[in-house]
Order: C-alpha cells, then structure tokens, then sequence
C-alpha cells in the first residue's frame, strides 16, 4: 500500500503569503520526489532479511551534485559529480542496505541503463554513470544479506512515479534512534515529499532514514520516533550523549540518504550547492547527526529548464528533506520486534504546527 496523509491528519495549516498556498511538511508528504517530471522511484525488498535497495530512474539524463556528511560513509561513483570532473550528466540513483557489499547493487541500474544505451559516450560506448549509497540495517533481520547487481536491476524494472513509502527498498531494515541498541530504537523507513510553487519551480526528496539520532517535528521540537527509556519514554540521544558518554555503538552503523531532484536548470556546482543547503533539513529533525556514527548524504538531480534562484531551490529542498524524513519514519511499520514511531504513539498529529 502507497502511505499517504489524510487531510484530517494536517493539523494547523500555516499560510504563507509569498507562496500564496498552504504550507507544511504534512502538505509536502502528500506528494513525493516524482512531482519532477522524469523521476521515478523504484524499490527491491526482502522483508524476512532486512534489507533492499531503491532506484531512482531518471527518463532523461540529470546535472547532479552530492554532500557528503558524518564519518561513515558507503558509496559509489562519487567522485564523478565533483563538479570539477568530465561527467557532466548522470542517468540515475541508487539507495542501498546491506552496507558497503550493497554497493553491488548499483551495478544492475547500470545494466539497465546499458540496455537502454544511455550513459557517458565515449568511442567504444556509452557507460552509464550510477551514483549510489549505502546504509547499514544489518542489527536486524539475516546480518548477511544485501542486495545484489540483479535486485538492482528488478528495481529499475520496477520504478513509477507512485512508490511505496516505509519498510521498503532501502527503507527496509532502516533502524533510528540506536543509543541503547536496536531492541530500544524505532523502525526508520524510506520516504518523500514533494511541492510546487505557484511560478512552476518544483522540487521533491527521498529519505531512506537509518539515523543513529532521534528524528522530531521540527515545529514543536516533539521526538516522533528514536530511542526508548526502560519504561517506553524518549531517552533523547543529544542529551544522553553529552550527559552519560554513548553506550557501545557499531561504527558505521547509521546513516541518513536522501536525494533531491528539481525541473530548475542547474549546473553540477550549482546541483552541489543546492544538496549543500539541503543537508539543514537533516540538522532539523534528525539528533544528533552527521557524526562520525552516521553516513550522512544527500544527492541534488536537475531535470528541467525552469529559472529559480539556486538559494531558493536549496531553502525549499531543505525543507522538504525535512518532509521526506519525517514520512519515512511515520509511513514505517513495526518489524523483527523493532517498535514504528506509529505504536510507540509519542506523536499526535493535530498537535503538530505546519509552518514554513
């Protein structure tokens, strides 16, 4: 089933005058990343090992950048969106679980796009060029499994612009907020969020949410989902770590991926800085992040030829980051004994704020 909020659930709506619309990161989680023309999301899952990979397929080729955060990252083909490189176009995305061996699962998105002939050209062909990252949700389900180059491939076959959001893809065996170990936290997930402003700028996020922090509203500073106290009540990680010192913790272990894509005109510096910006909505409702726990990043797709300002699309991707977050881990559900932010019932929606 394809998560979404009902009206009921928005809570106070926020007019903000400049965008003359109603704004929220309730209203953005109505849409998703695929509100971009040429965007579509696609996922591999297996629900029984915890684990699985998301593609993001782009119909047309992408000027991309990335911003990389915390100390623990898992990647591939990052180098080629240095701005400063010879690529100057990408044809997808690729989110994966099962840390670093997940990886491989960029090479199915890259069979798929060489199937369609599509990549960088050179004399002897084109070669696709697949950006990818991976987080760790080995803690639970078989700590062996990940997903390989043919699940990667299954989710490019796969991709739409309508997904399933929560315990899929590289959402699968995501785990947030792990202080005192998986038993305590709660179930993380993939999730999106998309908006349109009223001059035609659009911009949409994807967040596969594996945080070693505690994800909150960020207009009421209220914990939705993290790590538990002993009698069921948020520990709040922040303030443990500095008060008590971390408890033992897998170096690695966490991570926050998400992907922003835009039918603004970007040049790949320009697509770096807008992810750059982006990164703020992470430091919003994710905490702590970017620590050396975590493998924080983000990817910036520009897939049109609308003008905007680049600090504009940035502000407004940030914010979305922020949406894309909060849905993973609201549209998440719980698994392999790993409670969802929904059971623990530390958020009331009509309680929540929705402003810009």
């Amino acid at each position: 089933m394809i998560c979404s909020i009902s009206p009921v659930m928005l809570g106070t709506n926020a007019y903000h005058p400049c965008m003359n619309q109603l704004w929220g990161w309730h209203h953005a989680r109505t849409s998703s990343i695929s509100i971009v023309p040429g965007i579509r999301v696609g996922h591999w899952s297996d629900v029984l090992a915890a684990t699985g990979c998301t593609a993001i397929v782009c119909d047309h080729d992408a000027v991309a950048g990335v911003d990389v955060r915390g100390g623990a990252t898992a990647s591939h083909e990052i180098n080629a969106l240095d701005p400063c490189g010879i690529v100057e176009q990408i044809q997808g995305v690729v989110l994966a679980g099962g840390s670093a061996p997940g990886l491989v699962s960029a090479h199915g998105a890259v069979e798929f796009f060489q199937n369609q002939s599509r990549g960088f050209a050179t004399q002897q062909g084109v070669v696709p060029i697949v950006p990818a990252a991976a987080l760790f949700d080995r803690g639970i389900g078989d700590p062996t499994a990940f997903p390989t180059q043919a699940d990667g491939l299954l989710a490019c076959m796969n991709a739409k612009t309508e997904f399933k959001r929560g315990n899929v893809g590289a959402g699968c065996g995501a785990v947030v907020g792990k202080m005192r170990g998986h038993l305590s936290a709660t179930k993380g997930g993939l999730g999106s969020a998309g908006w349109e402003t009223s001059d035609g700028l659009k911009v949409g996020a994807l967040a596969a949410v594996n945080a070693f922090g505690d994800i909150s509203d960020p207009d009421t500073g209220t914990i939705i989902a993290g790590a538990q106290n002993e009698d069921g009540s948020p520990l709040c990680t922040a303030r443990s770590l500095i008060e008590a010192g971390p408890s033992p913790i897998g170096f690695g272990s966490n991570t926050t991926l998400c992907v922003i894509a835009t039918n603004a005109k970007l040049t790949k510096a320009q697509a770096t800085a807008v992810a750059r910006i982006a990164q703020t909505g992470i430091s919003r409702v994710v905490s702590p992040c970017h620590t050396q726990f975590d493998g924080d990043m983000v990817f910036a797709l520009s897939m049109g030829d609308h003008t905007a300002d680049l600090n504009r699309i940035g502000i407004l991707a940030a914010r979305l980051v922020e949406s894309a977050i909060l849905d993973a881990v609201l549209c998440a559900d719980t698994m392999h004994g790993i409670l969802s932010a929904t059971d623990l019932g530390w958020f009331n929606p009509s309680s929540s704020g929705a402003s810009l």
